[in-house]
């Protein structure tokens, strides 16, 4: 009896033969085409799972490629859907235009065009929109995330392969590529115990209930746990973040270091603090502010590139509509040393992603 790996190969013929149609239509349903009635489609997708049959992805994309003409090739774009926004306000957010630079650069890479469309200054509605983009005969779409927070994209995604960058389009529920916010946190949390601070704040700029306010707030607060509780200080809410509230907050808790945005290190400096001589302040996104600035940085141009390889993953496949089972692909962000935080103490022995250690064959 042979093993598993002595197993000839389940080819299409294969697959053609058990259902009794051609190669070249079993190879039609098992790229989803309408050209094979949904019946046969499911039946030779049944057939394919039974008899093992395992698809060689880097085959795939070439067959993609090549069926396709070649002045298509060169003209085959994905559309880039920016909400609230419009193109002339692009400058004032930093994270949006490097989303964008990301996704142009693995768009020139994978031989796509990018068609960016500003919705605030498209004005269409959802119909019109779907109207345009079959004209234009697109087919990958990218929605980039709302500025102010949480929203939905309000689109027909029938034959439609969609991906979103960041957490911020709630609804419907998209293949996604986002940055690791709890690693973020971890981290800076991790480094400001590392260069000796002992009392660290946290003032939450995120909008409430969104993910990245979510994962920020449990990683503060399960440091908060793993600390004496005369050293825990409470979060200072989004809603409370005016000079006087911050500067009631600062006087009662004395922070040593402070991790926020950069409109609130604006805010601090306004108020005397001299980073990091007074205080010590790390950024929750070096993006927003001067390269001399301590945080991390999230990687918004990688985000880009791996939202894009999701729809055009989907494009390759004909994997159009809502996702069955949404995916979320993370990037790791990476720590920015800056100028705003320095060494003032011993390191404090607290690690937050390591809490519980465990090794491999014990």
């Amino acid at each position: 009896m042979g093993t598993p790996n002595s197993r000839k190969k389940v080819s299409l013929r294969d697959i053609a033969k058990e259902v009794g149609l051609s190669v070249s239509a079993v190879s039609l349903a098992m790229r989803n085409s309408s050209k094979v009635s949904p019946e046969r489609r499911k039946e030779v997708l049944d057939t394919a799972e039974r008899l093992g049959y395992k698809k060689d992805g880097r085959i795939v994309e070439l067959m993609e490629h090549l069926r396709t003409k070649r002045d298509d090739r060169l003209i085959s774009k994905v559309a880039v859907l920016v909400p609230e926004i419009k193109q002339e306000e692009l400058k004032r957010f930093p994270f949006i235009r490097r989303i964008l630079d990301g996704l142009e650069e693995q768009a020139e890479e994978s031989g796509y065009g990018l068609d960016v469309i500003y919705l605030e200054d498209l004005k269409a509605s959802p119909k019109r929109l779907k109207g345009i983009l079959t004209a234009r005969g697109i087919k990958g779409v990218i929605a980039v995330p709302w500025v102010s927070g949480v929203g939905s994209l309000k689109l027909d995604l029938e034959e439609l392969c969609v991906a979103t960058a960041g957490y911020s389009i709630i609804e419907p529920m998209l293949n996604r590529a986002c940055t690791n916010y709890l690693q973020m946190m971890d981290e800076l949390i991790e480094q400001a115990c590392r260069l000796g601070y002992k009392r660290i704040g946290f003032i939450m700029t995120y909008t409430r209930g969104g993910i990245g306010h979510k994962l920020f707030a449990s990683s503060f607060l399960f440091y908060s746990m793993l600390i004496e509780e005369s050293q825990r200080i409470p979060i200072l809410p989004r809603r409370d973040i005016c000079e006087g509230k911050v500067k009631e907050w600062m006087d009662t808790y004395k922070p040593d270091v402070v991790i926020s945005s950069e409109m609130v290190r604006g805010m601090l400096a306004d108020l005397g603090y001299d980073m990091p001589k007074d205080l010590g302040f790390a950024s929750i996104d070096i993006a927003e502010g001067p390269d001399y600035v301590s945080g991390v940085d999230h990687r918004h141009e990688l985000v880009g590139r791996e939202a894009l390889k999701l729809a055009v993953a989907d494009v390759n496949l004909n994997k159009t509509g809502l996702p069955e089972n949404p995916k979320v692909v993370t990037v790791d962000s990476h720590y920015h040393s800056g100028e705003t935080l320095r060494r003032v103490g011993e390191p404090i022995d607290i690690k937050i992603r390591s809490a519980v250690h465990n090794e491999a064959g014990e």
